[in-house]
Order: C-alpha cells, then structure tokens, then sequence
C-alpha cells in the first residue's frame, strides 16, 4: 500500500486532539506528538500494551475519517496557524478579503514554473502570469518580489496553496498585550473574583482592581520609578466576558442556569403524525384586564394555558385565567382541544381548516408543576385514554415546542399593544404606567388571542418550513380524520371540585346563579328524596342534599351525584350569559363587587331599622298602644329595674300652682328588705276555695240539676266570684 508523504513539523488531528508528526521511526512506526503536553501518541493493542502508531494505522484511519491533516506551515507565524484553522467557505472568504483569489492564483502558478527567486525572475514570472489570466488578474495590480518571497514562505507549500491561508491578517489578529504582565495577572485576578461571588458586580470588582493599582503606583511613584497602566472599564469588562464558561456560571448563578445556558439540547420531542404528542404549559400574560360592569373593575394578568401538536406545532388548546396554574384550567385546556374550534371562522372566514384543528392526543408531555403530579390528573387521562409523560426536573428546553409558542404570540400579541387607553388617573391608581402597560377587557383580549393564533397557524413556520395549518390538514388526511374524547364531561365529574347543596323543585343555587333543567331535576328528586333523613326533610316540595362537582375554569354547568343510579347527571346554568366560558374565581369578583355596591354604611342600616320599627308601631290600634306606655310606665317605677339600670330614678309629686314652681313633697324610699322575714301571709285565700266542676247532666236528669246562682266561678287573678 503507498505510503502517505508526510513532512516533519506538519499538524494533524487526532481523536478530536492536535499532534505534530516528529519523524518516521524504524519498522514502520511513527513518532506524533502532542501540541498540549509534547506527550508521543500511542496506541493500545490487544494486549494491552500501548505502541507508537505505524503508517497502516495512519492509513487505515485516514481512509475512516478518524484523522485529518491540518493545512498549516511548520514554520509560518503563530497568527498565520491560527488563521489556517478556520473553515471559512468560498464566499465568506472572498468577503472578507477579496484579494486572497489572486494571492491563491499567483502562489499556485509560480509552483508550477521554474525561475529565479531573484528580484528580476520574481518579475518576469509575474509577467507571464498576469499574461496567461488577463480575466482573473487584469484589474488587479502586481505584488512586488519581497511580498511574492513573503507569501511563498508563510502561504502553504508547493502543491497545497489553501485559499483560506491566503486571507490577509491585518487588523485580524489579537493584539500583542499593552498591560504589564503583573497589572493583566490583577485584573485576572479581579475578574475570577467577579464569577466567584454571586453579589459581587463588574463595577466593585474593577473598583477594587483600580484600587489595588492607584496604591501600588503610589509606591511605585516614592521609589521613583516607572508606573504601571490603569486599563479601563470596558477593557476589564471584555475580560470579564472572556471568562464566561459553563464553570464559571455554575460557581456564580448555580448549576441550573449553567445548564441553562451552556448544556446542549438533545433531539427533543418527535411525532410523526397529529395528536400523536402534546406539550403543555403555562405562562403569565404581560397584559392587565378590567371588567365593565357600571364603572371599570380591575382583574390583574392573567394566565394562559396551552397545549400545542408537536407533529404540525398547531395550538390545539388555549385557556386563558385569573387563577394560578391548576388542575382545573388543565382539564378546562384538554377539553377546549378536543372540541372544535367554530369561532375562528368569524374572524377567518376565508381559512375553514382553523375551525378543525381538535382531537383526543394519545400522549401530553408535562412539567413537575403540582397541577400535572397528582394522582387525579393521571387517572383522569388514562380513563380519557391519553398517556402522560413528565418533564425532567429543572429542564424547561425539554419542552422547548411551547417556550417558542409563547415567545411568537408574545411577539404577536404582547408587544404590538398599544399603552392603557383607560384615564390616567385610574391607571395609577392601579400602579400602571400609562405609557407602557396595556390594559384590556377580558373579551377584547380572547378576541385578540384568537386572532393571533389564527395567523400565527397561517403564517411560515421557520422550524416547519410551511405554515402548521398545512402541516396539519396533510396528516389529519392522511390519518383518515381525529379520534375525539367521546363525552369530555367526565373529566370535570372524575377531577372536578366538589361541594354539597340542596336540591329543590327549582334545581341547584351555586355561585348566586341557578343551575335547573326540570327533566333532570325531577328525575334527581324522585330518586333521592326519598333517601333523606325524616328531620332535614321540608314540608311541603321535596328536596335533598345531594353531591355537586363542577370545573372552577368554566362554571357553565355542573354535575349531580345520583347516588341510587351511580351516575353524575348535569344540570346547565339558567343563565348562560353569565356563566359559561366564566371562571369560578371571575364570578366571585363580580358576587363581590356586587355586594359592596349594595352595602350599607351603619348608620345608613340604623336608620333603615328605626323606620322600619316605626312602620310596625303605625299599624298597633289606640289601645294597644295605651297597654305599651301603660307597661312602660310600670317599669320605670319599678325599684328592681331602677337598680338594675343604675340610676335609682324615683317619682315625687308637687301640688299644682299656677306657676308649676309648688315645693317638693318629701318621699320617704322603699323598704329595701321585708321585715316579715318571708313569712307566708295568714290572709285568707282570695276568691273563695274553688269547688271541682261537675258532669254535665244527661237529658234525663236535667231536672236534678243545680240552679246557676250555686255554681262557684274562681277567675284566679281578677277575684270575682258568681
């Protein structure tokens, strides 16, 4: 086999690691040293000896590709070696210096001639050169002998001219050092500081470099001799910068973020056809929403929820909510993209395959948020016969399909609207700027997101390379339609949130809204009422305590417990206007708001009492009312209630003058004891000892019956006797 020529001093790469040949040993073998450590390469054998490589192997690993040569002249500057390592193409070659063709095709035809290095045969051979490629070289002027000498030594060697060694260096190499090699070791120093300490910044750390410098040039100023220079700001930055790697940042910030920024991201998430995989998340919307009711109530920003096809990248599901990521607005998600999407077509009514982008996935990746890890939500999608897949822990690029979803809509959406156009006042009082913040409805922003993912599923897919509606409508085809959740009920009866009510002839009442279907109803009265305990029962219309579950991320209806049927059966709201599409948490701010514009100060609610008592005193007759200043009369006099009350209020009465100014009549106070020590009274009893009443007579003996005026009545209290 025909050995490769190699010349002492070239480079070659080996096992990703940069050797010089040194020489050819005997028996074949040769001698590669490594530019690093100048350690010989060797290779292990079977044995497990470890021998200098020979020209078979060279040749063998030549022929796999395991090995390269390096383009580079043994004795070129070390500039010129560095510039010989880039692989620059054609075009960015001849952008950079558009001379290096002619450098290229003056060095490869004087290989190819015989003449004088002198300065005259340097001459005539560019002569015939510029002669023999007029096209090439006509515009272009002819280099002087000692640059052609320059570039014979340092461009290659003869026979391998590369075109990118012939690229001119100037201003394109480092510069040689301008610091004191004590001051460049400082500020290495400093720097190293800076990623060593996380509450340490670029400014205090080139504050303590200049401080270390200021005092070491005052010393160097008393001994009289030379300063040392004080690099600038920016020059520390920049080596800052340069020491920015993965151990660096895994010191100062930790190893997530240096994972973060540094760990290369594997092949990541793959489906060959829709609904094959899903990816869910969450991000918080730099929006802020109000909700007109009489007057603009503030919300906050909101969540947004979606879950996106990783074959065709379409957004098959989206939720938008006030309340941080949960279960709820998970199954509210998976059950708005198993639904078609009608309501594209009124703003896309030219694109009808928006409003078909729906279907059951047969795997849905998550994160480890609580929402995703909990037993119900597992259950629940295996019951729905969708798989679940989580997320590594700390790997947000893991599911880098929604990270670049919300960065497009944010681009779409978020950064396109204008400043609040609500009074400036008002914005402020809600700590928003004016200028910056946007402040919308609720519905002027579904209406908005719902425009931009329809453009967004229209528009040029970079990763794609055609927009993911086409993407999707192709496999959809091809698959033969979408497999669909048959009844996406059951999600909100197996995770929904669960509360007990009352159940009457006129449904359900649950978050002020009334929830009643009379089949339903009816049918769920007969069925339980008759199982509910006697005492809790209600006279008259039958009732029952029953189970309700409902998704707090839409509260349009709920679900029924039917425990003798082992069902739940739904019951819809009566007033859908305000509940369907709402949020638990939404309808609990309006209740709020509500109840605040009805509240009353307490005065306002003592005042309402005093008329309404004054309104019953209206309706008591003259008598009754005598009876009641009568009463009253009695217990202010009363001795126990005078000392109860404390004040001992006693009554005294003057003689009548015609000036009302008659002298007071001396009282003399109440006994405070008795002086019979409680001795039961020797009185007799009053109104006679009372006599039992008698039989009334049959018809027969009416004549044995005792005249009227013999019959004693004893009325107790009043003493009358008859």
């Amino acid at each position: 086999m025909t050995d490769i020529q190699l010349q002492s001093g070239e480079l070659w790469e080996i096992d990703g690691e940069r050797h010089f040949f040194d020489q050819a040993m005997g028996s074949g073998f040769l001698l590669f040293r490594s530019e690093r450590t100048g350690a010989p390469y060797q290779i292990p054998l079977d044995t497990g000896e470890y021998v200098s490589p020979s020209m078979d192997w060279l040749i063998g690993q030549f022929a796999r590709g395991l090995v390269k040569r390096l383009n580079l002249t043994p004795n070129a500057s070390k500039a010129r070696k560095e510039a010989g390592l880039r692989e620059d193409d054609y075009n960015a070659i001849v952008t950079r210096d558009p001379r290096a063709l002619v450098r290229q095709i003056t060095l490869s035809s004087l290989d190819r001639l015989d003449f004088s290095k002198s300065d005259r045969g340097i001459r005539e051979a560019l002569a015939k050169i510029w002669a023999d490629k007029p096209r090439q070289l006509e515009s272009h002027k002819t280099p002087s002998p000692a640059t052609v000498r320059r570039w014979l030594q340092d461009r290659g060697d003869t026979g391998n001219r590369a075109l990118k060694v012939m690229v001119s260096l100037s201003g394109r190499v480092s510069r040689e050092k301008q610091l004191a090699p004590s001051v460049r070791r400082r500020m290495h120093e400093e720097a190293v500081g800076y990623w060593s300490d996380h509450s340490r910044n670029v400014a205090q750390s080139y504050d303590a470099l200049v401080a270390y410098l200021e005092g070491l040039n005052r010393y160097l100023k008393s001994r009289k001799w030379r300063v040392v220079s004080v690099p600038s700001k920016e020059a520390f930055r920049q080596h800052v910068r340069s020491l920015e790697c993965y151990d660096t940042v895994a010191t100062k910030w930790g190893l997530a973020e240096a994972r973060k920024r540094f760990k290369a991201i594997g092949k990541g998430l793959v489906a060959h056809r829709p609904l094959l995989l899903g990816a869910m998340d969450h991000t918080l919307l730099d929006v802020h929403l109000v909700m007109e009711l009489d007057e603009v109530r503030y919300l906050g920003r909101p969540w947004l929820t979606i879950l996106i096809d990783v074959h065709s990248r379409c957004i098959v599901g989206w939720v938008l909510s006030f309340e941080p990521p949960s279960l709820y607005s998970v199954t509210e998600c998976i059950k708005r993209a198993n639904r078609p999407k009608l309501q594209m077509l009124e703003q896309y009514p030219n694109c009808r395959e928006l409003a078909g982008i729906y279907g059951k996935f047969d795997e849905i990746v998550v994160d480890n948020g609580l929402e995703f890890v909990g037993i119900s939500f597992e259950s629940g999608m295996t019951d729905v016969g969708t798989s679940v897949r989580w997320a590594p822990s700390a790997s947000p690029t893991y599911k880098a399909v929604v990270e670049r979803s919300f960065r497009t809509l944010n681009e779409l959406l978020n950064k396109r609207l204008p400043g609040g156009s609500f009074p400036v006042e008002q914005m402020r009082a809600w700590g928003l700027t004016p200028q910056k913040d946007a402040v919308l409805t609720l519905e002027q922003l579904e209406d908005l997101l719902e425009g931009a993912i329809g453009l967004y599923h229209q528009d040029l897919h970079t990763f794609l390379g055609e927009p993911p509606i086409k993407a999707w409508s192709r496999g959809v085809r091809l698959q033969g339609g979408v497999p669909v959740i048959g009844d996406d009920s059951q999600l909100d009866k197996m995770v929904g949130a669960e509360v007990e009510r009352r159940l009457s002839t006129s449904g359900i009442l649950l978050f002020g809204l009334s929830y009643h279907d009379a089949a339903v109803t009816g049918q769920l009265l007969e069925d339980l009422a008759g199982l509910e305990a006697m005492r809790p029962r209600r006279k008259g219309s039958a009732t029952a305590t029953v189970k309700v579950k409902f998704n707090p991320a839409n509260i349009g209806s709920i679900h029924v417990w039917n425990a003798k049927r082992g069902v739940f059966q739904t019951l819809p709201c009566t007033k859908p206007e305000e509940a369907e599409g709402i949020t638990a948490w939404q309808r609990k701010r309006v209740l709020d708001w509500e109840r605040k514009e009805q509240d009353k100060t307490a005065e306002e609610r003592r005042l309402l009492r005093q008329d309404w008592s004054e309104r019953i005193r209206t309706v008591f007759s003259a008598q009754a009312k005598k009876r009641i200043n009568r009463n009253q009369a009695r217990l202010l006099t009363s001795p126990k209630i005078q000392a109860l009350g404390g004040d001992h209020l006693q009554l005294r009465y003057a003689e009548a003058r015609h000036d009302g100014m008659a002298p007071v009549i001396p009282q003399v106070a109440l006994a405070s004891e008795r002086t019979d020590d409680h001795q039961r009274s020797s009185r007799p009893q009053r109104g006679g000892v009372r006599k039992p009443r008698p039989k009334s007579p049959s018809p027969t003996s009416a004549a044995s019956t005792p005249p009227l005026e013999e019959w004693t009545i004893d009325d107790g209290d009043w003493g009358v006797s008859q």
